[in-house]
């Protein structure tokens, strides 16, 4: 097996393109001890899969508990099991940033033996998005419980770093999407992903790929298993403040007039668009749009209240 496991990372070697192993260049995984990170995961629910779920005589798997995944990374740790899952959600809700906005950490105990899972977000509980994922793995032979997978073959998938190292994830990648504000996303769900290459079982990318990874795991902490969500841009108001916060009406037309309902705005109001152009207005509760040239689109609206940080999603129509 091992003999295998070396000849399957080098016969794919060329099909690398993304992030590569902790420690190369041009590495995106973020250190569980970054500054970067504000807060990490405070609450969540778990939906458990199975052992395996060709033979789901073996019942689901048991490891861990939810709460396991609340706060920094730690030894203890939640098994999804096979295409099982789980939704955490956070004292403030997070928002679409500069760069990478929050890290899902997972324990692999090295930089080859990976096991993957979806990353999924919503701003309401309900409507959930999923980050396109790239599997460049061969999937001409499966992969076995022990086999190891290359790194810079993987894009969007969380567990492509090991143990204290975080996959980074972009809101930005989501943008435009009607039923996601990225300005106050609220819950990330995380779900296993069933390496099998037998499309009775197989998860598939973005590219309707299947993802080959280590399978079957047939324990009880098989699959995924979640240590950790980092958040390195979040809201500083709490969610149950953030929603008592009004901008209307959204959606708006061009020539429009924007009302915000807050009792303490301060400050310059800025109303961004998704190239990163800043409009400026001043300190107002009512804005009137038709001062600038806009096109219709998705803008992010910024303002201050009790010096606390506060990003909307605004969508303008013609």
């Amino acid at each position: 097996m091992k003999f295998f496991s070396v000849f399957f990372l080098l016969s794919y070697t060329v099909l690398a393109q993304f992030s590569p192993i902790v420690g190369a260049e041009d590495c995106i995984a973020i250190s569980m001890n970054s500054p970067l990170f504000t807060s990490w995961a405070t609450k969540g629910t778990v939906k458990r899969g199975w052992v395996n779920c060709a033979d789901t005589t073996l019942g689901k798997v048991t490891y861990g508990v939810v709460e396991d995944c609340f706060g920094v990374p730690n030894p203890a740790v939640l098994s999804l099991g096979d295409g099982g899952s789980a939704t955490l959600e956070f004292q403030h809700t997070l928002f679409n940033g500069d760069g990478f906005d929050f890290a899902i950490f997972e324990n692999g105990f090295d930089d080859y033996f990976l096991e993957l899972a979806f990353v999924e977000v919503s701003s309401d509980g309900e409507n959930f998005h999923r980050f396109e994922s790239q599997s460049l793995s061969p999937t001409n032979i499966q992969l076995g419980t022990f086999d190891l997978l290359q790194t810079a073959s993987i894009h969007n998938l969380a567990g492509k770093y090991p143990s204290q190292w975080g996959t980074p994830f972009d809101l930005n990648d989501l943008l435009g999407i009607e039923t996601l504000d990225v300005t106050a996303v609220s819950h990330i769900r995380i779900i296993d992903v069933v390496g099998s290459i037998d499309p009775t079982y197989a998860s598939y990318d973005a590219n309707n790929n299947p993802i080959n990874d280590p399978w079957p795991t047939p324990f009880e902490s098989g699959g995924f298993d979640l240590d950790a969500i980092g958040v390195i841009h979040q809201n500083l108001l709490s969610v149950a403040e953030h929603k008592q916060e009004l901008v209307f009406p959204n959606p708006i037309a061009l020539n429009g007039v924007l009302q915000i309902k807050s009792p303490h705005l301060v400050g310059q109001i800025k109303l961004m668009d998704t190239l990163g152009k800043t409009y400026a207005f001043k300190n107002s509760y009512t804005l009137h749009l038709d001062q600038f040239d806009l096109k219709a689109g998705v803008y992010i609206l910024q303002y201050e209240i009790l010096g606390k940080l506060i990003h909307r999603k605004l969508i303008l129509n013609e």
